[in-house]
């Protein structure tokens, strides 16, 4: 019992077995994909899955003959380094077998490709500018290598993580018009884009005055059907040997707020804690101690996340903790000593901006359950 492996993961993406959920969206991107040239954008909150399922998804098109590259923009913070890293992920993806790397040069014209030996004895790619800086030109022939690269009749998917990220790569939208203008005429590359601060991925897509307007079809991934997480948390115990029945499920969802990232984590916790024991059964007590113990190991980073905002900004996420609402009208407001509307929707802005607010159907909360319960208790 104490050997077995705890059948709950936060730590990487769900993978598997314990990836649940999703499988109607999965189905239907991977049919759009394997159809024809598409182009998504999958947006939603932190921590609801959405890396998972694209890792699941590019799983099953890589098992259809659709090999498929993913570019973590926010691990690239310049523009020299995106240049590299995509060069070399897409070359040691997409390019025939028998392609001289010589060719590289036919098609990188403003950059002079080095090869290089990394300390695990690899090859890869350092680039000089032809210019005195890398810019739009150089960006174009890069972006045009996976369509250049493909040989005749093969197609290919694309994943940009952090998508939002690449407005710090070149100034004033440069990168996303000079993407834009080199991507809408790749009919054998598909591209999905993905990103942790939703609000600002899903402007880029549907501001009409931004370049990636109407480019893509927008996917939201919302939270599960309270149901499938549950049934999930009763199957990940029994797989690892334990009972839990349906109202201690339901109780650690709702403490999870029925977010996949935080069901996980506090299914693993109470699944070491229950087997550590020698039990197994789950009380509805061991549910309420792994989430107070996994609250209490965040509390220093929570001390210190709490300092970086403005004394409006931490009433309303106190308000929030302790009552969710749909309307943050004079009522609340009083009742939470939150001040004027205009303080309280600049303050809400900006939290649901950087990812500390959401609002599932119209409902205010604070992002982080945990987060949550800290507040509470200040």
């Amino acid at each position: 019992m104490a050997d077995m492996q705890n059948p709950f993961n936060y730590l990487q993406f769900a993978r598997g077995d314990r990836f649940y959920d999703r499988s109607e969206v999965r189905k239907d991107l991977r049919s759009r994909f394997l159809s024809g040239q598409t182009n998504v954008v999958l947006y939603g909150p932190r921590r609801y899955g959405k890396s998972s399922l694209v890792a699941e998804l590019t799983d099953d098109l890589e098992k259809e003959g659709i090999p498929c590259v993913t570019i973590d923009v926010l691990k690239l913070p310049s523009i020299s380094l995106f240049i590299s890293a995509y060069t070399q992920k897409v070359y040691r993806k997409l390019a025939p077998i028998k392609f001289e790397l010589r060719r590289l040069c036919e098609f990188l014209k403003s950059l002079r490709p080095k090869l290089t030996l990394g300390a695990n004895g690899e090859t890869g790619f350092s680039f000089d500018a032809v210019g005195a800086e890398i810019g739009s030109e150089a960006l174009s022939e890069v972006l045009d290598l996976p369509h250049r690269l493909l040989p005749k009749g093969k197609r290919a998917v694309i994943v940009f993580d952090e998508f939002q990220e690449v407005g710090e790569l070149l100034p004033n939208d440069q990168f996303e018009r000079v993407m834009r203008s080199v991507i809408q005429n790749h009919d054998n590359v598909s591209y999905i884009f993905l990103g942790s601060r939703h609000h600002m991925l899903r402007r880029m897509f549907t501001d009409h005055n931004r370049p990636f307007y109407k480019s893509a079809l927008t996917v939201l991934l919302d939270k599960p059907p309270l149901e499938d997480s549950i049934r999930f948390v009763i199957s990940r115990f029994k797989c690892g040997g334990i009972t839990i029945d349906n109202s201690c499920a339901a109780q650690l969802v709702a403490r999870a707020d029925n977010i996949p990232y935080f069901i996980q984590q506090i299914g693993f916790e109470v699944y070491r804690q229950t087997s550590d024991r020698g039990k197994r059964m789950v009380g509805e007590k061991a549910v309420v101690e792994a989430f107070e113990n996994l609250a209490g190991l965040n509390r220093d980073q929570y001390e210190q996340l709490i300092l970086t905002f403005s004394t409006a900004q931490r009433k309303l996420l106190v308000a929030l903790a302790k009552e969710r609402t749909h309307e943050f009208d004079e009522l609340y407001r009083k009742r939470h000593e939150l001040g004027p509307s205009s303080t309280v929707n600049s303050s809400k802005r900006k939290l649901i901006e950087d990812g500390h607010i959401e609002a599932y159907e119209g409902l205010n909360a604070v992002a982080d359950p945990f987060f949550a319960e800290y507040l509470r208790t200040v």
